[in-house]
């Protein structure tokens, strides 16, 4: 970096420092000015227009606080029935179970015992005849094809016979 170059940022550099301090002076003076003429006036403000900004303001503060109770009323209600409904199902769910467990056990205490045999053998009978039909279907089904093959071998023997006996009849005969 030659001379001039650095002759050059120093110049741009003081300028700035400068222009900011300028800017820096200007702001303060327009500040004191108004500080000045600000101290040697007096603003009247009628009370109509105070009374209505603090009735605005009142009725929005009043408004929101109001959403805000009600919210916190509702939530808290919410809750309290949730408990109350949760405390009562309880409540109702160990007395039914308890009912009901006394009449199972009462229920129970009075089955039939020589009945409850004779369901019992009449349903495994009715099982075992079905059971034994579909076994029984199955050994006919056998027995038939098995007859039917015995038919056919008996019938095979008889024509073979009655072939060889007019075999032998013709050669009787001299045919």
């Amino acid at each position: 970096m030659n001379v001039t170059q650095k002759l050059s940022i120093v110049g741009i550099s003081l300028g700035l420092l400068s222009m900011g301090y300028s800017f820096y002076n200007q702001k303060r003076i327009e500040k004191t000015l108004i500080d000045k003429i600000s101290n040697g006036i007096t603003l009247d403000i009628s009370d109509a227009i105070v009374n209505e900004a603090v009735n605005v303001v009142v009725e929005r503060e009043a408004t929101k606080a109001v959403k805000d109770i009600s919210m916190e009323i509702s939530l808290n209600t919410r809750m309290d029935i949730r408990n109350a409904i949760k405390s009562e199902v309880d409540s109702a769910r160990s007395k039914i179970t308890s009912s009901v467990s006394d009449e199972i056990a009462t229920q129970a205490a009075n089955i039939d015992m020589r009945k409850l045999k004779e369901e019992v053998k009449d349903k495994a009978k009715g099982i075992i005849i079905e059971k034994f039909d579909d076994n029984l279907d199955s050994l006919l089904a056998d027995f038939n094809d098995k007859l039917s093959n015995v038919s056919k071998i008996y019938s095979s023997i008889a024509d073979s016979m009655t072939r060889k006996k007019e075999s032998e009849t013709i050669l009787r005969i001299g045919i």
